[in-house]
């Protein structure tokens, strides 16, 4: 590292914009992205509107993903990448953090199972007969297999590589596929509370410091006020008006609480840099505030935003896997918060803990819980990294 301190020009958030085209009307959005935003609107109008079958084959979960993906790509990757040298200072700082690198090669893993496993591992095909199946590894006492698929060796049933990682107690399901469509879920959940929270909050804060007065006071009182709302006990109450769906329900109480904070960011932000020289610069040159919130303001918070979502994502994941959990009684028996028609690394996880044999079939709890701390784990300190990396300090 140099031994000059850091500047403010050295901060990602500084972003040159005297490269750019004074007279460019994009706005700094590509003129194809609201193009994309309306197809997408159509497609979904389409699927959910047309009577006969399914016609896109895209669950609501698929949706929310899709969402996910483009309110981050729109509104969080493109502003960031339109300053290609920013960037690589950034990651100069960002790659000093060993352990936040590797933490970004797991979720880089962790995005694409999520995205593409399905495609490859899509049917958790039912094997009674052959539940509890150890790892290809390992083995388990024959007794708690109904029948072993692999050999007999000293009264222990040993693993195949027919199922890596084994069976499940409750219909002997492959535990990999399982895993992936629990990443699948657990992507879903991220992205689509993402959908939520990045839109409402950039929006609420850039209302309030724009318009301030009575304005900006009301909305900053109820993004605070939001925020003392526990998500669980919100989905808890909504649960029993809408049995069915649970997960999109969770995600949307997810993104309904969880944008508080990152509206008060937003307009603290754009606060602070109305007053930094680029800005005076732009409007010097006679630049609009339409094109100046669009061109300089947007794209320089953008990492700020990225930060805040990051820090709160395993929340959402923990959350979601916590509502497993919990367990209420119903007319005609008991059910879980989760949604029992999603795979959930938490369902994994409640299933296996109360499966017969469970101490012996450790490996059934063990892989989820392994992807569920790594995944929070890895979030974390990504997070906090890139806090660093926003913000660096001289040592």
């Amino acid at each position: 590292m140099s031994d000059e301190p850091s500047t403010d020009t050295d901060r990602f958030e500084s972003i040159d914009w005297g490269k750019f085209d004074a007279a460019d009307s994009t706005v700094g959005i590509p003129r194809w992205l609201p193009a994309t935003a309306a197809l997408l609107i159509v497609a979904f109008a389409y699927d959910y509107f047309t009577a006969e079958g399914i016609p896109l084959a895209i669950t609501g979960l698929d949706w929310l993903l899709i969402a996910g993906l483009f309110v981050l790509g729109s509104l969080v990757v493109i502003p960031v990448s339109q300053s290609p040298e920013q960037i690589g200072t950034y990651w100069a700082q960002f790659r000093q953090d060993r352990l936040a690198v590797a933490a970004v090669g797991y979720l880089a893993l962790f995005f694409l199972v999520g995205l593409f496993g399905p495609f490859f591992f899509n049917d958790p095909r039912l094997h009674i007969l052959y539940s509890s199946q150890p790892p290809v590894w390992g083995s388990i006492d024959a007794m708690y297999v109904p029948r072993c698929y692999g050999p007999i060796v000293d009264g222990r049933c040993q693993g195949t590589w027919d199922f890596p990682l084994g069976t499940n107690a409750i219909a002997g399901k492959d535990v990999v596929t399982l895993l992936v469509l629990g990443t699948r879920t657990s992507l879903s959940v991220v992205l689509g509370a993402a959908a939520i929270v990045v839109p409402t909050g950039v929006g609420v804060g850039v209302a309030a410091e724009s318009i301030g007065g009575r304005v900006e006071t009301v909305l900053m009182w109820l993004a605070e006020q939001l925020q003392t709302f526990p998500a669980i006990l919100i989905y808890f109450l909504l649960f029993f008006w809408m049995v069915e769906g649970r997960l999109r329900l969770l995600i949307a109480v997810l993104g309904f609480v969880s944008w508080g904070g990152l509206a008060r960011l937003v307009r603290n932000e754009i606060r602070v840099r109305r007053s930094e020289q680029y800005v005076q610069a732009a409007r010097l040159g006679g630049v609009d505030d339409r094109r100046l919130l669009g061109r300089h303001l947007l794209p320089n918070i953008a990492p700020s935003v990225l930060t805040n979502v990051t820090l709160q994502v395993p929340l959402f994941v923990l959350i979601e896997v916590s509502v497993s959990f919990i367990v209420i009684a119903l007319a005609g028996g008991t059910t879980t918060l989760g949604d029992p028609t999603n795979f959930s690394w938490g369902e994994q996880i409640y299933n296996a803990l109360f499966s017969v044999g469970a101490p012996a079939a450790w490996w059934l709890a063990g892989f989820p819980i392994a992807l569920l701390f790594l995944t929070v784990f890895a979030f974390n300190v990504v997070g906090d990294a890139m806090v660093d990396a926003l913000e660096p300090r001289s040592d």
